[in-house]
């Protein structure tokens, strides 16, 4: 006849803490995974938000740069509207060829600003002109 283990037919509860360890165990990692996952999507939207930022400068600049014919003034405000949101300008031509641009990028939920330097390759007044 096979001998029988004790820790087997023992009615005494000695599985009971191997299960409460792995159930432990098993929950932990549950919820470690669970709070990565949150914070993964809460920075993949911070990330979205912050592409559409630079994105709406980027048209912003680039559509200040076609008009800069139409701004002769020494000091000014634009502001522009795409889809994705609000682009205002305020901008101060320190040479003909120079601007000093202060961007205010409006999105539906959040507002950045920035400051930056337009450089353009000949004077206004001869583009203007042409």
């Amino acid at each position: 006849m096979k001998k029988q283990l004790s820790f087997t037919n023992n009615q005494h509860g000695f599985f009971l803490p191997y299960v409460l360890f792995i159930t432990a165990i098993v929950l932990f990692v549950l919820t470690v995974n669970t709070n990565t996952y949150k914070n993964d999507i809460r920075i993949i939207h911070n990330h979205l938000e912050q592409l559409k930022i630079e994105t709406l400068v980027q048209m912003g600049r680039e559509k200040f740069k076609v008009e800069t014919g139409t701004h002769t003034d020494e000091r000014g405000t634009v502001s522009y509207s795409f889809p994705p949101g609000n682009v205002k300008i305020i901008y101060n031509r320190l040479t003909p060829t120079e601007y000093r641009l202060f961007f205010t990028v409006e999105t539906g939920e959040k507002t950045y600003t920035n400051i930056n330097t337009l450089q353009l390759n000949e004077p206004i007044e001869k583009v203007y002109k042409e």
